[in-house]
């Protein structure tokens, strides 16, 4: 039974001890400020912080507890972090705590809801007016399902296991990431792309033996390093990120990283040690030119280093080149026997790094047969009714103007057929 005042709302507000950072937050400072003062200003200055964070977040329902359990939800501290890492917390005193605050949460939604009903007056603010479409983020479609539910046990119990199923803070909101070096934090990508394997016509063995690898890696079990090589626009990219949709639930995320950040990488290494979800360090379309030694540490990082790669992180690159690094004739060349010496050293240094993938999964380009098969698979996705020989006619002359055949090539062409026919 929740006493609905302001005392209830700065009392729960001061007795959080685990979850003390939600203190810090601009709007529960706001909040507080408020039922000790009791200014109608202020409370418009909360309510704008709330409304901008549910249009931010797609809360669906009362935005006040939408707010309120968000900042709980993506709080990191000592108790969700020891949830993320499989811990266990029964009967500990942590955990008792952590329920406490938990219960002090809903207290301060719930009061604060009813202040808001009560002191704000303005025509066109009612108890539940405030209601947003939810989106693919899996935070936002568990804070929208917590909203409804009136039983606090229940809540504080799906709280828990929701920090033990998706982890805690950024990691459970997002599936893909980048690394904020200058602030050090992982920093979620809100518009990944939501591709699957269906996506990729084609390709079975290579995917197959991509899922069977990083299959391996969740379930802690011996796992390779993969360097996917091929043509352009044949689906290296998009495999990647269909494993990220595909085993999020799983505890899988996937880190974007750039060539120019490779010397950072211990850093972002040391970060991700410390959690409990299993990371695919991504680089997408990797190479390196005669010049650049960014190579030579990119080798220690991966494997040679004295020190350890963490165990919940594994490598996967996309390259046009099978082997990296760009080799010349010179390389190969042999004349003198101290020529041959320097020229085989010279060809296994750029060979090294490659060999730092255990796996090297090749996508070549498909020919005419399985180019005009991409085609037609995609019309029909897209509901194209057109003749098979004028589709395939169609489809060749676009690949004469255009890059080769490719898997890119031919959704290129479907979306251009597309554009045309809704123009006429």
């Amino acid at each position: 039974m929740f006493i609905m005042n302001d005392s209830s709302c700065v009392n729960a507000i001061d007795s959080l001890i685990i979850y003390k950072n939600v203190k810090k937050d601009p709007a529960v400072t706001l909040i507080k400020k408020y039922c000790l003062e009791k200014k109608e200003g202020i409370l418009s200055e909360v309510l704008c912080h709330m409304i901008y964070k549910a249009e931010e977040e797609c809360f669906e329902g009362n935005i006040i507890k939408g707010y309120i359990y968000n900042l709980f939800l993506n709080d990191e501290n000592m108790f969700t972090l020891s949830l993320e890492n499989g811990n266990n917390l029964l009967n500990s005193s942590m955990l008792e705590i952590a329920k406490n605050d938990l219960y002090n949460m809903i207290t301060l939604a719930e009061a604060f809801s009813e202040i808001i009903t009560s002191d704000y007056v303005c025509s066109y603010v009612e108890k539940n007016i405030f209601w947003y479409t939810p989106v693919n983020k899996e935070s936002d479609k568990f804070i929208n399902k917590v909203i409804k539910i009136e039983d606090s046990e229940r809540i504080i119990d799906m709280f828990i296991n929701y920090a033990k199923t998706y982890g805690c803070g950024v990691l459970s909101c997002f599936k893909a990431f980048q690394y904020n070096y200058s602030k050090a934090k992982l920093e979620g990508i809100n518009d990944f792309d939501n591709v699957t394997f269906d996506d990729i016509i084609g390709y079975k063995e290579q995917i197959k033996e991509l899922r069977e690898n990083t299959e391996a890696f969740i379930n802690n079990l011996p796992a390779n390093n993969i360097l996917l090589a091929g043509a352009r626009g044949t689906g290296k990219s998009t495999s990647v990120k269909a494993l990220a949709n595909e085993y999020y639930n799983k505890g899988l995320r996937l880190l974007e990283v750039t060539k120019e950040h490779i010397q950072e990488l211990p850093k972002l290494l040391d970060v991700l040690r410390k959690r409990g979800r299993k990371f695919i360090i991504f680089i997408d379309d990797l190479s390196f030119d005669e010049n650049e030694r960014q190579y030579k540490y990119m080798k220690s990082i991966i494997e040679g280093g004295s020190r350890k790669k963490p165990d919940n992180v594994i490598f996967y690159a996309t390259s046009n080149r099978r082997h990296i690094i760009s080799e010349k004739w010179n390389d190969r060349l042999r004349g003198s026997e101290d020529a041959e010496v320097h020229t085989l050293d010279t060809l296994n240094e750029k060979l090294s790094l490659s060999d730092r993938f255990g796996i090297t999964i090749t996508f070549p380009k498909p020919n005419a047969k399985e180019y005009i098969n991409m085609v037609k698979i995609m019309a029909k996705k897209s509901n194209i009714i057109i003749d098979d020989d004028i589709l395939q006619k169609e489809a060749m002359k676009w690949e004469l103007n255009q890059k080769g055949m490719s898997g890119r090539t031919a959704r290129q062409f479907i979306n251009d057929y597309i554009c045309k026919t809704k123009k006429l």
